[in-house]
């Protein structure tokens, strides 16, 4: 079915697209989605958003490699969703983002949308690929990228392999003049796949690969009040990230239908590192110190001192947390084949999910921020958190008149998810203490449905209508300073939405339009403990919706693109969990969802002319975007109430290719706009902390086919 004809709203970049966009990892996919939003606070604390469909907990959009899906760890907090991955877009067939709830097909963290990343599979011919790049960052250093790929036939039309490696080096452009450090952001990066196809019989297809990514860097996280890309941590705070992939599927044409079999397994451990120095130092009061000495002691001049000196003595800080997640999961399905008028498609899923996290309070240098090897842990815990599920899915679609289809999908899910724990070494300014081992448990089913009208008007207009729900497992916070481990449930969404896919001119215009609405019950949001964040459903939201996406072609080799979203995100009731005293800053009715974009609009051209009749074209391109003004919390009397956005960005890439070789300029970020990705407070302070994109970058990329 070409992208056109699917009644959904799905934006497609093929690789080519993406290598002339400059579209190297997941940040760069804004440019090219409409209703995206990626909320990156650094490496490990990656948050991929679509439709407005932000908060704690599970992933809102899902992300697969092919059919695989991957999953963040959940870390301490039980929010998975806030440590998504990076993903490296070299060597693809194309990218798939698919706007909506697609909770019937793809099951939980799918409530905003999905995201595949479609690998180019091997074929039987031998090829090379080289894809080199060498760049320099105002106020920062140097870097590179090498990406190569190679595919070698093994047996004629029978196996072949395909073997990709990526790396990439940052020098980095954030400064920490209070420890003397330079470049504390600088990013190196290993990766590849491994890809095999076996195709014994005419009739069955079978893929294996085996997907790698190691990282290594630091926040881009700074602080205006320090000056200019400048951080104002305590401590270093360092990260690394090790993701494996491994999946093999099977498609057997039978005939009647095709039987599609497919499982994966992932590894990843990371490590992540946070700087809470400003929050022990808000312990300074008599209240806490009553944790240290008694009451009596703390009234005393004296013996406050003393428990101020005991709070110096721990400081600089940071929270230490290597993660780990393994994540099983298979899928059987069957669907039609052909084109009757009767569609088709059933399966199964199964997913075993299994997270264990380290998280401890380290002493450090004062001097550089180093830690300080072989000192005691301050604070050591253990955190395990199993996830099964199980689901039940099919669809069909009927077109009783031509042009006319009507589909339904439903979908039957079960979970049971285990949080369990213990700490090992307490700290009482955080009102912990030590605790034994102790697991929590909770279970929970349901159903997910979906329903499209859609009408081939003509061959040039497509007409449609959709309602679709979409779901995230509910679980048990382990939290230190909690009296009781504490439950929450699914969080549950039902989006309405309609649109028009037109065509004018014999394709030199496309334009596809789409308007949805929202509504999302019982949220999943994060509760301050008062010294850790946990989870709890509190409040509603409605979120409504506009796209635009617009491809002119007025002369052949010129080429516009547009994408524009307009949308507003907004609660429908207080977000005050049971068993929680609100605070003038909790969130209200009324309040706009954080970090979403009113408006967001980009544009690109591109002109592409031949120099004589060598085979060699020349290339210009040139995009300009800008995202619109939202804010860090939901209301002006929190602390975290920042300004996020309203930025104008813009990129240039020029130069010259044939079918095997091309050579390019560009310049990303013309204008060196400082722009505001995320922005927010240091831990447990009140000192602004922002993350933006990078200064203005000069590079120069070479290609080559082989």
């Amino acid at each position: 079915m070409k992208l056109q004809d699917a009644p959904a709203s799905i934006t497609a970049i093929s690789g080519d697209a993406l290598r002339t966009g400059s579209i190297d990892s997941a940040n760069d996919l804004v440019r090219a989605v409409p209703s995206l939003t990626i909320t990156d606070a650094g490496p490990g604390q990656r948050r991929i958003t679509l439709r407005g469909i932000r908060s704690a907990g599970d992933a809102q959009v899902g992300i697969y490699y092919d059919e695989t899906p991957v999953a963040g760890p959940p870390g301490t907090t039980s929010d998975p969703g806030g440590s998504q991955s990076d993903f490296k877009l070299f060597d693809l067939e194309r990218v798939e983002v698919l706007r909506g709830p697609q909770g019937t097909l793809y099951g939980a963290g799918s409530v905003g949308g999905t995201i595949r990343l479609v690998t180019h599979k091997p074929d039987f011919e031998y090829g090379a690929l080289v894809d080199v790049s060498g760049t320099t960052t105002e106020g920062g250093g140097q870097g590179y990228q090498l990406n190569a790929a190679v595919n070698v036939p093994i047996v004629k039309d029978v196996l072949a392999v395909r073997g990709v490696y990526f790396r990439r080096h940052s020098d980095g452009w954030v400064d920490n003049p209070g420890l003397g450090l330079t470049g504390i952001n600088s990013e190196n990066s290993d990766g590849g796949r491994i890809l095999v196809r076996f195709v014994p019989a005419s009739w069955l297809t079978i893929d294996g690969a085996a997907h790698f990514l190691y990282t290594e860097g630091g926040a881009s996280t700074w602080s205006p009040s320090a000056g200019k890309y400048n951080a104002v941590n305590a401590s270093q705070v360092p990260y690394s990230d090790k993701q494996r992939l491994y999946s093999l599927s099977a498609k057997a044409d039978l005939g009647f239908a095709d039987l599609v079999a497919t499982t994966g397994y992932q590894d990843r451990d990371t490590l992540v590192t946070r700087d809470p120095t400003a929050l022990f130092r808000s312990f300074k009061t008599r209240a806490t110190c009553a944790t240290h000495f008694t009451a009596a002691t703390c009234a005393t001049a004296t013996g406050f001192a003393a428990y101020n000196s005991y709070v110096d003595g721990l400081l600089p800080v940071i929270y230490y947390q290597p993660q780990s997640v393994t994540d099983w999961t298979s899928e059987l399905r069957l669907q039609s084949s052909g084109t009757s008028w009767v569609q088709w498609s059933v399966g199964g899923f199964y997913e075993d999910r299994d997270a264990k996290v380290l998280s401890e309070a380290r002493r450090t240098n004062a001097a550089d921020g180093s830690q300080i090897a072989g000192a005691t842990p301050l604070l050591q815990r253990h955190v395990v958190d199993h996830l099964k599920q199980t689901a039940a899915f099919g669809e069909l679609a009927i077109t009783p008149l031509r042009g006319l289809t009507l589909t339904g999908g439903l979908r039957y899910y079960s979970y049971d998810k285990t949080v369990g724990g213990d700490t090992t070494i307490g700290l009482d300014i955080l009102r912990t203490s030590v605790t034994p081992w102790a697991t929590y448990k909770t279970n929970n089913n349901g159903w997910l449905y979906k329903g499209n009208l859609s009408w081939k008007v003509s061959d040039d207009l497509l007409v449609y209508g959709q309602v679709a729900t979409g779901y995230r497992p509910g679980g048990v916070n382990q939290v230190l300073g909690l009296a009781q481990a504490l439950s929450y449930s699914p969080d549950k969404l039902t989006t309405y939405e309609g649109g028009i896919k037109s065509s004018f001119g014999g394709g030199a215009l496309v334009l596809n339009l789409g308007a949805y609405l929202t509504d999302w019950s019982d949220m999943q949001v994060s509760i301050n403990s008062g010294s850790f964040l946990y989870l709890g459903n509190a409040g509603a939201a409605r979120i409504k919706g506009v796209e635009a996406e617009a491809t002119l072609n007025p002369t052949q080799g010129l080429t516009f693109n547009i994408n524009a979203a307009f949308t507003d995100a907004k609660l429908t009731e207080d977000q005050v969990p049971d068993g929680v005293t609100p605070l003038a800053s909790t969130a209200r009715r009324g309040d706009k969802i954080p970090f979403i974009a009113p408006q967001t609009i980009y544009f690109a051209g591109q002109y592409e002319w031949a120099l004589g009749s060598a085979g060699w074209s020349a290339l210009v391109r040139g995009d300009l975007g800008y995202t619109g003004a939202s804010r860090a919390d939901f209301r002006p009397t929190s602390t975290s109430y920042r300004k996020v956005g309203d930025y104008t960005l813009s990129n240039a890439r020029i130069g010259v290719r044939n079918e095997r070789y091309g050579v390019f300029f560009y310049v990303n970020n013309l204008f060196n706009t400082v722009a505001r990705t995320s922005a927010g407070n240091t831990l447990g302070g009140t000192v602004e902390t922002v993350t933006t994109v990078p200064p203005r970058t000069y590079g120069i990329n070479l290609t080559g086919s082989f």
